[in-house]
């Protein structure tokens, strides 16, 4: 921040200037001429946006803001100091996180005029807004950017709609001959159809075109392209069609376009709405059904009649009045069907219809077809020509297996049409004509015919399913179904719904019907019943038609949609509360690293003059920054996470800077509980493996930190490190941390890796934490086809058992011949780190011995010295049993001089002790736990001349100590900050550094100089002009740049931006922020071999 101060700017001074707006603004800053220096850019932003507020600031990483206006807050829903605790004066905080690309880099410096994008109000509601910017500077000359704000309520309304519409928009702009230039797809547009981004669905037509379903393309694109050629604009763009989503699914759409023309009518703009219409076209396929069986079963009728094919008799289910007169006295069907044929049936008709209505043919063909028989014919009523269709429909069997019983339709279908669209409103105003059209669909499956006055019944059964006997008294039926059925309601009984005076009531008209649902006794089947009135006898009920349904599937639908809903609900609940703790877990994680950085700048600061101290926490500082910095890509990496999973990095590591990390990331914390921390090594073949390094110590770092957490203060906790086997160039290493806490029972042990698990104990209450650790560690390890074990015992503490294969590189090296034979003596009070010390100065070629106790360690060093056979070093550890570590180091001094031995000292933070140690006498120090390679590199560099030793190795010395004198690097950087740093740090390796800002640049320069002038080329990626993948694919093609190094230096850190960078042409990937000690590699790699 420039020209202010930071606890001015939350203090927030208001001052009025009614010669500017009439709003009060408030100050941020310190700088009280801001306002009126700025009066002419903020009248300007207020007068091009109708604004609501203003707002300015700098154009620093967070947008600090100077000023803001009370009509924003208010707007806005903020008090002054809700907006200064939740944003601490960062425009950042107040941009909805999906547009805050618009604020990065140089976008938003470079941006002015109007723009439109979301703002977080006070209740957390993201809400569109409309601003206007413009510029200004502040009293010292520094720029600023001022802006007038108001919500747009437009904005926010469509995307309402859009919503609740679900539709999505899209664009097509077009060049002056109606070719198409550039095509736009909305994120909307692409969620509809199953895809997430331009990834899958790019933004060209053919991505369209080719979901279209095969039958609908040439109607859509026909309609497209006529809408989009016609000048006149008469042509209008509104089509329905089948359209392929990702998951391979057809869906129904609407789309309707309107065109914005130029002067000469050319398309200028074709912008579209995409609306799902499955469920509107789902219904209108139902409504055509429900119109087609109108067609079939409706009160256009004749005649019906259930016929008995055996002994010629027949009943009359509805009968035309002018012919009931005519045949009512008829009671063969022969007869009947013959007299009809004959008087009513056109001649041209007659003998098909003669064939159609006998009895043995009828039995034949229904056996045959097993379905139906129908003919149509032209008949005479009434002096009328009418079209009737004869339908014959089979019954029940008799016992061979024929058919005994039919029942025969004789429908007008003259006026269909006419009664297609009657029943059509029918069924959208009368719900009791939904109910009857349903029962009709059953119609011919089971329904019984009831006498009430004689108390007798007739059941037809079509579906062959016996439930009830075919006849008998109306009191038996009632009597059956109450035996196997029960009413819905525990009010009533199938008796009551089902007696006399309750059918005469509901049944009181011939347009009544009476509807009632019940179930089996075992709930398990469902029905409904529908009684229709056949005939009154003096206005009181006698006959009625009792349709019944199986309505089973619909009940079980709506039980599933109810436990669907609930499902739905709880899981929403589930994801809210998975939301808390994924910010609580995140909020855990962050701190952890943050607590290193503060600790040990802390430190720093409290040594500024201590040069070693200084360096020391510096690099302990660059350690948690960078774990903090993975913490921060897999936030970033969610969208990988929601399909999928976290992908693992492969890339070479040290295994003792792991260590090194991992222990300085811990010992903060570990310290405050006053815990003793200790490390083992076990046949550690290979120290420099290929892994996720981040992962892996993510994984040990949770495990770590739980055991901190969860061991009383003063407690002990142990990391094993041992290399189980080798198989061809890879290695299983098992890591294991142990502590003396409060330990698990066994119920939690089983559900320790499940998320949000914790234990139900009165001890870890207090105990901050999200039940999340342990399930993110049991999916890492999972990831690498690891394993992790957990073994405790309830009050006597836990131990974690991590099994990982990591490819190994080449074999560390052997003996050496420099160091061999030379005597060590160790000098520690725990004999496990004794032993191994000295198995580690054995391999490497030395003689290794060891004691426990100061005192053991003086008398050794003075009898070796009196025969003349000194010992070459003498490792101590820190906290050494008996006189301490450093009256040791002072006595052997006393009593051998200073010349010999050379006195190392080792713990797992040399930087405690070094000072001290150094003026007892100490030449060198090495940090715990003690790897083969820097024993091998502590004892090379002491018995070389003029070999430098120091405590502190960090990567900024070592790039001092590089020499690339005479190698010309060039380095490729938007952004100056960015070019001055990377020049300044290469630079320091003796290199002549040239830098330019964009790829184009880059391309002329390097064309310019010739192939050969450039040793490496660090090249950014996100670049004006040309990127940087473009440049290196035209640097590759130039003559001898095909082998010119170039490496990838960008903030594009994810696994796939690596995989891009490879695949353009580049060499190698560095990330930023820089890591010196990668820096420093790849340069050693690269410009050694040039």
């Amino acid at each position: 921040m420039q020209g202010y101060s930071d606890n001015k700017i939350l203090n927030g001074m208001k001052n009025h200037y009614s010669d500017i707006y009439t709003e009060k603004i408030i100050l941020l800053g310190s700088d009280k001429d801001i306002i009126k220096n700025s009066n002419d850019a903020i009248m300007q932003a207020i007068s091009m946006n109708n604004a609501v507020g203003t707002i300015g600031g700098y154009y620093d990483d967070d947008l600090t803001m100077l000023f803001i206006s009370d009509f924003f807050l208010h707007n806005l829903g903020y008090s002054f100091d809700e907006f200064s605790n939740m944003t601490g004066v960062s425009l950042k905080k107040m941009i909805y996180p999906g547009d805050l690309k618009y604020f990065e880099n140089q976008s938003f410096r470079n941006g002015s005029g109007a723009g439109l994008f979301h703002m977080m109000m006070s209740d957390g509601t993201p809400i569109y807004v409309r601003t206007f910017k413009t510029e200004s500077t502040d009293k010292n000359g520094t720029p600023i950017w001022v802006m007038s704000v108001r919500v747009a309520w437009d904005a926010q309304n469509v995307e309402l709609v859009n919503g609740i519409m679900q539709s999505g928009v899209w664009y097509i702009d077009f060049n002056d001959d109606d070719t198409i230039r550039k095509v736009t797809w909305s994120q909307k547009f692409r969620q509809m159809l199953g895809f997430s981004g331009p990834a899958d669905f790019p933004d060209t037509l053919e991505a369209w075109e080719e979901r279209i379903h095969p039958h609908d393309r040439q109607k859509v694109m026909e309609k497209f392209y006529a809408a989009i050629s016609d000048r006149q604009n008469e042509t209008k763009y509104i089509v329905e069609y089948r359209a392929r989503a990702k998951d391979g699914k057809y869906h129904w759409f609407k789309e309707s376009a309107e065109v914005n023309r130029r002067l000469d009518g050319s398309a200028s703009r074709m912008t579209g709405i995409f609306v799902n219409i499955d469920e509107e076209h789902k219904t209108r396929k139902e409504n055509e059904k429900n119109a087609a069986f109108h067609r079939s079963y409706s009160k256009s009728n004749l005649c019906e009649f259930y016929v008995d094919l055996q002994d010629d008799t027949f009943e009359v289910l509805k009968f035309n009045e002018k012919l009931l007169k005519e045949y009512g006295s008829i009671t063969s069907w022969d007869e009947i069907a013959g007299k009809y044929v004959n008087e009513h049936v056109c001649e041209d008709s007659r003998d098909s219809m003669r064939l159609l209505f006998d009895r043995d043919y009828i039995r034949k063909e229904l056996i045959k077809l097993d379905g139906e028989i129908s003919l149509e014919c032209h008949a005479k009523y009434n002096g009328a020509d009418y079209w009737v269709r004869n339908l014959v429909l089979p019954s029940d069997m008799d016992e061979n297996g024929k058919p005994r019983h039919a029942i025969v339709f004789l429908r007008d279908i003259t006026n269909a049409k006419k009664a297609e669209e009657e029943l059509h409103r029918m069924s959208q105003d009368n719900h009791d004509m939904d109910e009857l059209l349903s029962g009709m669909v059953k119609l011919v499956k089971r329904f019984a015919v009831c006498d009430l006055e004689h108390g007798s019944y007739t059941l037809h059964n079509l579906d062959g399913v016996q439930l009830l006997k075919t006849s008998g008294t109306y009191d038996e039926m009632v009597a059956d179904l109450s035996s196997k059925f029960k009413a819905l309601s525990d009010n009533e009984t199938i008796s009551d719904l089902m007696s006399r005076e309750n059918l005469t009531e509901k049944l009181s008209s011939e347009t009544d019907i009476y509807n009632f649902e019940y179930c089996s006794n075992d709930e398990k089947l469902f029905k409904n019943m529908s009684a229709i009135p056949l005939e009154f006898s003096n206005g009181r009920l006698t006959r009625v038609l009792m349709i019944i349904q199986d309505v089973t599937q619909a009940k079980n639908n709506e039980r599933e949609a109810r436990a669907a809903l609930k499902d739905a609900f709880l899981a929403a609940e589930r994801a809210n509360k998975a939301k808390t703790v994924f910010m609580s877990n995140m909020s855990h994680d962050i701190r952890t690293p943050m607590n290193a950085i503060i600790g040990m700048t802390e430190i720093a600061g409290a040594h500024i003059d201590d040069k070693e101290r200084v360096l020391n926490c510096l690099g302990k500082i660059t350690n948690s920054s960078r774990h903090l910095l993975s913490l921060i890509n897999e936030v970033l990496d969610m969208s990988q996470i929601e399909r999928g999973g976290i992908s693992l990095v492969q890339e070479e590591f040290h295994l003792p800077d792991l260590i090194d990390d991992l222990l300085t990331l811990t010992k903060s914390s570990a310290e405050q509980h006053r815990h003793e921390i200790s490390v083992s090594l076990s046949d550690i073949r290979h120290e420099n493996v290929t892994g996720d390094r981040l992962r892996i110590q993510q994984v040990l770092a949770n495990i770590m930190s739980n055991a901190v957490k969860y061991t009383p203060d003063g407690g002990k906790i142990h990391l094993g490190i041992s290399e189980k086997f080798s198989r061809g160039n890879s290695s299983c290493f098992e890591f294991t941390i142990a502590d003396n806490g409060i330990g698990m029972t066994e119920e939690f042990q089983k559900v320790i890796f499940e998320p949000f698990t914790r234990a139900d104990d009165n001890r870890t209450t207090k105990i901050p934490g999200t039940g999340l650790g342990m399930a993110i560690t049991k999916n890492i390890v999972d990831m690498m086809n690891g394993t992790i074990t957990v073994d405790s015992e309830y009050g006597k503490g836990t131990c974690f058992t991590v099994s990982i294969v990591l490819r190994t590189q080449d074999s560390e090296d052997g003996p050496s011949d420099e160091l061999a034979d030379l005597p060590v003596l160790v000098v520690g009070d725990d004999k496990e780190y004794c032993e191994g010390a000295v198995t580690i100065l054995d391999e490497i070629g030395m003689n290794g011995e060891w004691v426990t106790s100061g005192e053991e360690a003086v008398q050794r060093t003075v009898d070796r010295h009196s025969i003349g056979n000194d010992y070459f070093a003498v490792i101590i550890d820190w906290k050494t049993p008996g006189i301490d570590e450093i009256e040791t180091t002072r006595e052997i001094r006393r009593r051998v001089g200073s010349a010999v031995p050379t006195i190392v000292f080792t713990a797992y933070d040399c930087s405690a002790v070094e000072k001290e140690a150094r003026e007892a006498g100490a030449n060198a120090f090495i940090t715990k736990p003690l790897f083969r390679s820097r024993l091998t590199a502590l004892f090379k560099g002491l018995v070389s001349p003029g070999a430098r030793i120091s405590s502190v190795t960090d990567a900024a010395g070592k790039i001092c100590l590089t020499d690339h004198s005479g190698k010309s690097v060039l380095i490729v950087e938007d952004n100056e900050l960015n070019r001055e740093i990377a020049t300044e740090i290469i630079s320091m390796t003796g290199a002549h550094v040239e830098a330019v800002e964009n790829g184009m640049d880059a391309v002329n320069i390097i064309r310019q100089k010739g192939a050969g002038y450039y040793d490496i080329v660090f090249m950014d990626i996100q670049l004006p002009v040309m990127n940087g993948y473009q440049a290196t694919e035209e640097i590759r093609i130039m003559p001898g740049c095909s082998d010119l190094p170039i490496v990838a230096m960008t903030a594009n850190a994810f696994a796939e931006d690596v995989l891009r960078a490879k695949n353009a042409g580049m060499n190698g990937h560095i990330s930023k922020p820089l890591e010196l000690k990668k820096l420093n590699d790849v340069m050693n790699k690269w410009l050694r071999k040039a």
